[in-house]
């Protein structure tokens, strides 16, 4: 079994959503660095990171998220997130950065244009 895996797929009406899968830290975080790089280059609108099968999150890990939130504001786009496990959300809890992402508890919530129907950081 892999410790980490990054399943990258175009999304309907734009974008694309990257379903992490393991463990996302020190040791893995550069597998997730590469998928963005070589995808959202292209500065796409809407980018979703899928956390719903991610079974740990390190600071490493939570940096990156952060970093690519700011990325994609800078050139216009959106992050969403599709809420993980409760150990993992709680870091983004712990952390306030709720308040800063938008995450979402389910993927059909995302709508394409906009912000979904759930504020930013609420769930």
């Amino acid at each position: 079994m892999r410790l980490f895996d990054v399943d990258v797929a175009p999304r309907q009406g734009g974008g694309l959503t990257l379903s992490l899968s393991g463990e996302l830290d020190l040791s893995t975080v550069q597998q997730l660095e590469r998928a963005v790089a070589s995808r959202v280059d292209g500065k796409p609108e809407l980018v979703v990171l899928d956390l719903r099968k991610l079974v740990f999150l390190d600071a490493t890990g939570l940096r990156l998220v952060l970093r690519l939130h700011e990325r994609l504001q800078g050139v216009g786009g959106r992050l969403v997130l599709v809420e993980g496990p409760r150990r993992i959300h709680r870091v983004f809890e712990l952390t306030r950065a709720v308040e800063v992402l938008e995450i979402v508890p389910d993927p059909a919530e995302i709508s394409a244009g906009g912000a979904s129907d759930l504020s930013a950081g609420s769930v």
